[in-house]
């Protein structure tokens, strides 16, 4: 892909605080929505988001609306804190995989909203396990995928499970338990404005009110969501079938967490719909 680059002289316009966007997603942001989001942040909304396009990280920014900043790694998020991005207002929307070591970039001087957009967690897995057989670009490629069934691929010694669950909780390896589920609610109930993938027009609705947002062109947000980036085709997996059950109870607690969030998010629409019915009472 080629890039423009350009002096980092960005500052923050959209808000006071910087908005930092959790992608719970194993590693790779495109299979939780991440590339179209992305797409929509910059084109769409005018944010510039920290994203590495050029080795060494640096304040360079390119296309407009990449700051050249890796937040991917625990020791790359060391660094970029050194680089002093947000102290001087250069990113909109800040990206990392990483919830707890994510936030350290910010402070009490300099704080961040958190936000995150959740995907089915079976869905989830379904879509990895195909894109890692044809992804070449990626750490993730996985060719020999291609020679496994998708059960056989949740079933290997390396299957990691329950990602959303272990990262917020930092239980990365070892068993897990109905505390690490009520913990993880938690921190979803009280530090995330949670979206939906399967409900995005919603999702970028809610995100508009909370935090300011306005399409630089109207009907941006739909062109894009009815265009996604970096799509995968592959086989459908019928809903309560075998493969479908194995996934979902190695990943209990992923599925426990969605669920919620899915209530949360659902609260949210809720009250935004009574809201703008109110409004258009006291109008009439």
């Amino acid at each position: 892909m080629q890039s423009e680059k350009s002096n980092p002289s960005h500052k923050i316009t959209n808000s006071h605080t910087h908005t930092f966007s959790l992608v719970l997603h194993e590693r790779h942001i495109p299979k939780a929505s991440g590339t179209t989001v992305k797409e929509i942040l910059s084109r769409c909304y005018g944010l510039v988001r920290t994203e590495m396009v050029k080795p060494p990280q640096s304040l360079d920014v390119y296309s407009k609306y990449i700051l050249n900043v890796d937040l991917t790694t625990k020791e790359s998020i060391e660094a970029a804190k050194n680089l002093g991005f947000i102290e001087n207002g250069l990113a909109d929307v800040v990206i990392s995989q990483l919830s707890l070591e994510g936030a350290t970039v910010f402070s009490s001087y300099h704080m961040g909203r958190a936000f995150t957009i959740m995907r089915h967690p079976v869905k989830l897995a379904i879509s990895l396990f195909y894109y890692r057989q044809i992804a070449t670009w990626e750490p993730t490629y996985r060719p020999e995928y291609k020679d496994i069934s998708l059960q056989d691929y949740i079933e290997l010694n390396g299957y990691y499970d329950n990602w959303m669950v272990r990262i917020l909780t930092n239980a990365k390896t070892g068993g897990l338990n109905d505390g690490h589920l009520d913990l993880t609610k938690s921190i979803i109930k009280n530090k995330f404005l949670v979206g939906i993938s399967d409900h995005m027009p919603d999702t970028f609705r809610v995100l508009e009110k909370r935090f300011g947002w306005k399409e630089m062109k109207e009907g941006c947000v739909k062109e894009k969501l009815n265009r996604p980036s970096n799509s995968n085709k592959y086989p459908e997996v019928a809903r309560g079938s075998k493969v479908w059950n194995v996934i979902a109870e190695k990943n209990k607690y992923d599925m426990g967490l969605y669920y919620y969030a899915l209530e949360l998010f659902g609260d949210v629409v809720q009250k935004m719909s009574d809201t703008a019915k109110m409004g258009m009472e006291v109008a009439t």
